[in-house]
């Protein structure tokens, strides 16, 4: 059977679309801004969403879907729809869902907190009533979900009664993948379709890796999975709708796993990079010029790697609470239908297992990280301060020195005013007896006494000024 004519005669009775859609309220260690930016992330897509829904009276569904102030969210868990300008035929009491019709389409419509995390859960689907319905369907079902930014994740599961009399069991993959393609508006292969079985009736998967954010050469990633179920009769349709409840928890532990696990190879990939510069620095410590910038950076490097690493133990913590959420919910979705969960999803309990057991062997692989920086700031510390010391016995004996000339200097300079005129009169004296006049070889022996007289005495005087400094800065 060909995709054409799949989509042509396949028909299915009550399509439905089952959407969760989670955006993290606030993660591990974040500012109060980037809540606020997470939530109008949440609120634009919820605006999307409902641009094309309408309540039973033709009332636009976007005039009225809003999400109540931040401040009025109290609870740590529960309904954030604003309920105060809502139709009141889109209400029932006591119930936080949005009741839509567009058409023949009915929608509910639900926003709620789940602690750390906002869930977009949406259901649309065609009433039995109105008959079977053409693959395209799943096109006006998914109006507006297959193109919503994505950012901890997305599950979309496409549903629909087709008793098993109406195809052979080689025809599945591509009405599944026919499904899909009117659910994404692109053609999308059989081949790449996952087929399993649970509850006696066809389950295909499509998991589709999304890049939500890049940064250096490093992307974060998320999932976009989309299933389709193809219940056998009525029954299992209602047996189905029973595991749907407890899928909003098991798929949000989906998702987050795959979350944070992305970040924590991130994460990884720098810390290893750091642990390697930090274990050549050590190794080539000799080789290296430290001065006190390099004390100064060192503790900026030490902390930034602490950080990252106390991110990546945040992480393995958070990955495993939520594999022990996960291993709960196909407990009791085992428990309510008495059959196991489709094999893609146990696969991926063992997956988890595996992820956490890599990340706790990253953390203890890249701990010893800590103790590499305190010691090579502590030799930095030291080497630097021996050559700030020998630096500064350098400065000192400059400092001597530059003390002892000006000491000599001076002396000879005052020495020399004051023995120059009883020298040049002696000298004068001895050899000009009987001279009206001093010679002027006498003024010249006497000028040259007075200097000579005058250095060596200068010379003495700084030898004690040197060795008086010296030995007040030793003591």
């Amino acid at each position: 059977m060909n995709p054409t004519q799949t989509s042509t005669t396949i028909k299915l009775l009550s399509p439905t679309l089952h959407l969760y859609h989670y955006v993290l309220r606030n993660s591990l260690n974040e500012r109060p801004e980037t809540t606020d930016k997470r939530r109008q992330f949440f609120q634009e897509n919820l605006q999307n969403l409902s641009t094309h829904l309408t309540s039973s009276t033709n009332k636009r569904a976007s005039d009225f879907v809003q999400l109540i102030p931040i401040e009025q969210e109290l609870a740590p868990s529960g309904n954030v729809l604003d309920f105060t300008t809502v139709p009141p035929e889109c209400q029932k009491p006591n119930n936080d869902r949005l009741y839509l019709e567009t058409g023949i389409i009915h929608s509910r419509l639900v926003a709620r907190r789940l602690n750390d995390t906002y869930l977009l859960r949406f259901t649309s689907y065609v009433p039995s009533i109105h008959q079977e319905q053409a693959l395209p369907i799943f096109a006006n079902l998914g109006e507006h979900i297959a193109n919503l930014p994505l950012e901890l994740g997305q599950t979309v599961i496409l549903g629909g009664i087709l008793p098993n009399s109406y195809y052979s069991p080689s025809d599945i993959p591509q009405i599944a993948a026919n499904c899909l393609s009117h659910y994404y508006g692109t053609p999308i292969d059989p081949n790449n379709l996952r087929v399993e079985e649970f509850l006696n009736s066809p389950f295909c998967i499509y998991a589709k890796p999304v890049t939500i954010q890049k940064f250096n050469n490093y992307a974060i990633e998320s999932i976009h999975l989309s299933c389709v179920f193809l219940y056998q009769d009525p029954t299992i349709e209602q047996q189905a709708d029973k595991v749907y409840r407890i899928c909003q928890d098991m798929l949000l532990s989906y998702h987050k796993i795959h979350f944070f696990h992305s970040q924590s190879i991130i994460l990884k990939k720098i810390l290893s990079q750091q642990y390697e510069a930090i274990e050549r620095l050590t190794e080539d410590y000799n080789q290296q010029k430290w001065d006190s910038q390099s004390l100064k950076k060192l503790p900026q490097d030490s902390l930034d790697y602490y950080k990252k690493l106390s991110f990546l133990q945040d992480q393995s913590k958070t990955v495993g609470v939520n594999l022990k959420n996960y291993q709960e919910c196909l407990r009791q979705i085992q428990q309510q239908t008495g059959q196991i969960p489709p094999q893609f999803f146990t696969e991926f309990e063992q997956e988890i297992s595996f992820y956490r057991e890599q990340m706790e062997a990253n953390i203890g692989f890249l701990s010893p990280g800590i103790q590499l920086y305190e010691k090579l700031m502590l030799s930095v510390q030291t080497q630097v301060s021996i050559d700030e010391a020998a630096h500064q016995n350098q400065q000192n004996q400059q400092q001597a020195k530059l003390g002892q000339i000006l000491a000599g200097v001076g002396a000879a300079i005052g020495v020399g005013q004051i023995i120059e005129a009883p020298i040049t009169a002696t000298v004068s004296h001895r050899l000009d007896q009987g001279k009206p006049e001093p010679s002027i070889a006498s003024s010249w022996l006497g000028a040259s006494l007075s200097v000579l007289l005058s250095i060596g005495i200068g010379y003495c005087i700084s030898l004690a000024v040197y060795r008086w400094f010296t030995q007040s800065k030793v003591s």
